[in-house]
């Protein structure tokens, strides 16, 4: 199921399709993990592959279908966010925001990013993702000045 969701020539419908074929014909479970020492010490699940390859379709279905949000999908979605302000030429340096990054968060394309972001954070925790995953995530909003709304989130999810 790993190399189906890895596979960049298998679009995110047909994905889906194949793997709701093996949750449902041959009973696969959801929550088989991925451990392989020459790429890394750390284990990866089927939900972080959906997310990292961008499978939407995919990833909505095995959360649907049992698949745990856990600490290190929330750090990979903190990964995206460095990410992304690294692909816009304005990344954090030595733990530092750049005055061209500050300038960067009050555009539109980041307001949207973030946004999307955020709508990917609230379904995870309606899914019982625990808010203190996000520390990672939190501690790259402080750099920015930008945790309010995270804080927000995470705290309705608290109450």
């Amino acid at each position: 199921m790993f190399n189906i969701i890895a596979d960049k020539n298998i679009s995110d419908n047909d994905t889906r399709k194949y793997i709701e074929e093996y949750i449902k014909k041959y009973g696969c479970t959801t929550d088989i993990t991925l451990k392989n020492k020459k790429l890394s010490n750390r284990t990866y699940d089927l939900l972080e592959f959906a997310h990292d390859y961008k499978k939407n379709e995919t990833f909505d279905l095995l959360l649907d279908n049992g698949a745990k949000p856990n600490m290190q999908l929330a750090t990979s979605i903190g990964f995206d966010f460095a990410f992304f302000f690294r692909e816009n030429g304005v990344g954090i340096d030595n733990k530092k925001a750049s005055p061209e990054l500050l300038k960067f968060i009050k555009t539109q394309k980041y307001k949207e990013f973030k946004e999307e972001k955020f709508r990917l954070i609230k379904k995870l925790l309606e899914y019982g993702q625990d808010p203190k995953d996000y520390g990672f995530l939190k501690n790259i909003l402080m750099l920015i000045n930008d945790e309010k709304d995270l804080e927000k989130i995470l705290n309705r999810k608290n109450k």
